[in-house]
């Protein structure tokens, strides 16, 4: 009679079947190690390669001083500013002619009369210096306009000329002391400038539409006659 040791066996099956699946394991080959991912490329994110440079050069000062735009606007500058002086000069004498007909009046008037007269002529001094200085800000600001509009125009020449000529590079020519003269367009700007722009109007605002173009009132005569800046002084 055979006595079978049910806990012997069980035992023996395990370590049986541990072994074969420790012998099957190894027999598989080495699993290999997980490869690293590879770098980023240099140079991924790098902008593109700069051109090599097309150099134009312009000399926008000297066009506009001597394109036919530049000179009808310079033209009608000195027109205005010759007719403003004559203008100035006649008042002001006006101004010198009433003063010293006001000092004469001094010993005769009673004194109270007398600087009542004075306050007003002192306002009527400073009403005309305001006014110059309004004449002369709104010619200078339409210069300034025409200026603009004369740039704007040489600007859109430039453009088409350095599309043409294939430049990347527009330089003035004020700034480059020493470059190859062929790198120079200022002779056919100012060809094409003169053609697309023959002549500029000079336009000169009102000086009322001017930011304090409004005379000060002359209700404020006393105080306003201690500070107006270029009064006639008194005679003694």
């Amino acid at each position: 009679m055979i006595r079978v040791n049910f806990q012997r066996a069980a035992l023996a099956a395990l370590l049986i079947g541990a072994s074969v699946t420790a012998t099957a394991q190894a027999a598989q080959p080495a699993a290999a190690p997980a490869t690293p991912p590879a770098p980023l490329a240099a140079g991924t994110n790098a902008p593109p390669p700069v051109p090599a440079p097309i150099v134009m050069i312009i000399d926008y000062d000297g066009i506009m001083a001597v394109s036919k735009a530049g000179k009808s606007i310079l033209a009608q500058v000195d027109a205005q500013r010759g007719a403003m002086q004559k203008e100035i000069a006649q008042k002001e004498n006006d101004l010198r002619a009433e003063d010293a007909d006001l000092q004469k009046q001094r010993a005769a008037t009673p004194t109270d009369a007398w600087e009542a007269k004075y306050r007003e002529f002192q306002q009527k001094v400073q009403s005309y210096q305001h006014d110059a200085q309004l004449r002369d800000r709104a010619l200078a600001m339409g210069l300034n306009d025409a200026k603009q509009k004369l740039t704007e125009a040489l600007t859109g020449v430039v453009q088409q000329l350095a599309g043409e000529r294939g430049a990347n590079l527009v330089l003035y020519k004020a700034q480059v002391p020493l470059y190859e003269t062929s790198y120079d367009a200022s002779q056919e700007a100012l060809t094409r400038l003169d053609a697309k722009l023959p002549a500029l109007t000079l336009t000169i605002p009102k000086p009322s539409d001017i930011a304090g173009g409004q005379p000060q009132a002359s209700t404020a005569a006393p105080a306003a006659a201690k500070t107006a800046p270029a009064a006639p002084a008194k005679k003694k």
